[in-house]
């Protein structure tokens, strides 16, 4: 703990420090092997400047070659935006100018891996180190068996709720849902009405249009994987998976949610406040970490009346429950084919993505730890919503669909989101052949 401690403090005053910091001055030599990264982020941003800040970590600790003949330095290339580095990538992809690594999104690392942008690191990470990860970033990053990259962050979702509410209309602390025993969207429509007809705030934020088109496939694949469906065969198609029974059995709970009662009540939340649920406006809201910051510095009032149960399962006619299932991923970094020395390149990526990286973008940003020994060493994690959605990231967390084509999947189910948001109370509404239509799209 001592060692932790001294870690965080010498690592925030780097970040006091950085203007340029995480590029060594040193260039290739003899005693010297530069590991090159490209990063998606702004040396001005918060994030951008951790990286800084564990780049001169790392290069302060003298780590060597494998053959003991060479330190290794690690140093950044700030390309501001996660656009002009996908412009850069395709650009060198051909010419081999590609860095030793590159920053990567998790739905992103498949596609990388099949296009040769990234190359597998098994070979060079201890069994000690990958078990380190949570779960959920090493299945994201796993490609036929093979690992192609790392990150020090996550971003569970889960179901925040109004416990101060809910306790007006009966509930108790032990009728929450847990990872033992989950609410599903029945029991959750159940808890609106009883708050509806007390005359309590009721409805839920469902955030449709948070983060665009994955925004939507991050909050609610979890609806398609709780009742059994998928998003792509085995063949790596979504004709048969996007539109199986499983699948729009799971899709078809917006339905039911975003349905206007006849007397003009509507269950969802529509206005525009993003502090709905610490406002008091809203008794559900379903949504990814970020909020337990915001709430924290402008609601201190609220910070004990809510928490966060997991996403809601599935629950078909006759009361059967679906599997857990819940939103994660964030950005990471894997190593490229043009890595001279991809175990050099290795050892850089492990430290980056590492528990040291993982702690200081917690700090910083307000991301999740992807390495399990600080859910136990930040005492943060250990009650309230952050210990909430720290058990949802160990135990229920659902990487996105690992598919080669996936930004036409994560667009074309965004477009079924929406449509089911705005034509679902329609005489043309038709979710099958909309449905197979956008299939048609993404498998062509």
């Amino acid at each position: 703990m001592k060692r932790v401690k001294k870690f965080v403090t010498l690592a925030l005053a780097a970040m006091m420090l950085v203007g340029c910091g995480g590029n060594t001055g040193e260039e290739e030599s003899p005693d010297v092997k530069i590991v090159k990264i490209w990063v998606h982020k702004s040396e001005a941003e918060d994030e951008g400047k951790v990286y800084s800040a564990v780049a001169d970590l790392f290069n302060e600790q003298e780590i060597k070659t494998a053959d003991g003949t060479k330190t290794i330095k690690m140093k950044l290339e700030f390309k501001n935006s996660a656009e002009t580095l996908s412009n850069a990538i395709s650009s060198e992809i051909l010419t081999g100018g590609l860095p030793d690594i590159v920053a990567v999104d998790a739905p992103n690392i498949a596609a990388y891996a099949d296009a040769g942008i990234l190359t597998s690191i098994d070979d060079y990470l201890t069994t000690e180190t990958i078990d380190s990860y949570v779960s959920s970033v090493i299945e994201q990053s796993t490609i036929d068996g093979k690992i192609y990259a790392l990150s020090a962050m996550d971003a569970p979702t889960g179901l925040y709720y109004n416990k101060d509410l809910l306790k007006q209309v009966g509930y108790t602390d032990e009728d929450f849902g847990s990872i033992e025993n989950p609410w599903s969207w029945v029991d959750v429509k159940e808890a609106m009405a009883k708050l509806k007809e007390k005359g309590l705030s009721y409805q839920i934020k469902l955030n449709l249009g948070f983060g665009g088109d994955e925004g939507l496939m991050y909050l609610y694949s979890a609806l398609v994987y709780s009742a059994g469906g998928d998003f792509i065969t085995s063949e790596g198609k979504t004709e048969g998976a996007l539109n199986s029974e499983e699948t729009l059995a799971g899709i078809r709970v917006l339905e039911d949610i975003l349905r206007v009662d006849t007397n003009g009540d509507s269950w969802y939340y529509n206005g525009a406040n993003t502090d709905a649920l610490a406002a008091g406006e809203v008794a559900f809201e379903v949504f990814g970490p970020w909020s337990i910051a915001s709430i924290k510095k402008n609601y201190p009032e609220f910070v004990n009346s809510y928490d966060i149960m997991p996403f809601p399962v599935y629950e078909d006619e006759n009361g059967n429950k679906g599997s857990l299932a819940a939103g994660s991923g964030s950005w990471g970094f894997g190593v490229t084919p043009n890595a001279k020395d991809k175990d050099a390149a290795a050892k850089v990526l492990a430290y980056l993505t590492g528990p040291e990286a993982s702690r200081l973008l917690y700090e910083s940003i307000g991301t999740f730890p992807t390495h399990k020994s600080l859910f136990d060493e930040i005492s943060d994690f250990h009650t309230g919503p952050l210990n909430s959605l720290a058990v949802i990231l160990e135990r229920a967390a659902t990487p996105r669909p690992k598919m080669v084509n996936y930004p036409k999947l994560s667009s074309g189910y965004s477009k079924i989101i929406s449509y089911i948001e705005t034509m679902h109370e329609s005489e043309e509404y038709d979710l099958v052949g909309f449905i197979n239509t956008q299939i048609a799209q993404i498998d062509r």
